[in-house]
């Protein structure tokens, strides 16, 4: 991967994990009720694992895909640790759970977006999602 492709993926990466920072900067009371609470941490960690686990060299490698399945779990906690300072919100194991299946989601479409494309050469869906990998 080049250097150019993992810079962007870093980015992207980094831009990501600001907005959610600031969302779970955001004191209890002005969060929506209606939403559930696993669908902004699933989605949330869903992204940022997509474009995370392009940082790496060789991103669809088995030790590519557990290294940054780990910093990205290490994320979630840190992320919940930082909620024990926002008026209102804890410290929530089922909310690091959702971050974690929403970054192994994330890893699993990436590495299925990747075998695609590394197969098909681009043909069919796959022309049109080769932007979302930034190396292609």
């Amino acid at each position: 991967m080049n250097y150019r492709a993992r810079f962007s993926a870093g980015g992207i990466s980094m831009l990501i994990y600001l907005v959610i920072f600031l969302l779970s900067s955001q004191p209890a009371a002005s969060l929506p009720s209606l939403v559930p609470d696993f669908i902004p941490h699933f989605l949330e960690f869903f992204a940022l694992a997509f474009f995370f686990i392009q940082i790496f060299p060789g991103p669809g490698r088995r030790v590519s895909l557990v290294a940054a399945f780990l910093a990205l779990a290490g994320l979630g906690l840190l992320d919940e640790w930082h909620q024990l300072a926002v008026p209102g919100r804890i410290f929530s194991l089922l909310d690091c759970l959702y971050d974690m299946a929403g970054a192994l989601a994330g890893l699993a479409v990436f590495v299925i977006l990747e075998k695609c494309y590394d197969n098909k050469n681009g043909t069919g869906i796959m022309r049109r999602l080769k932007f979302l990998l930034l190396d292609r």
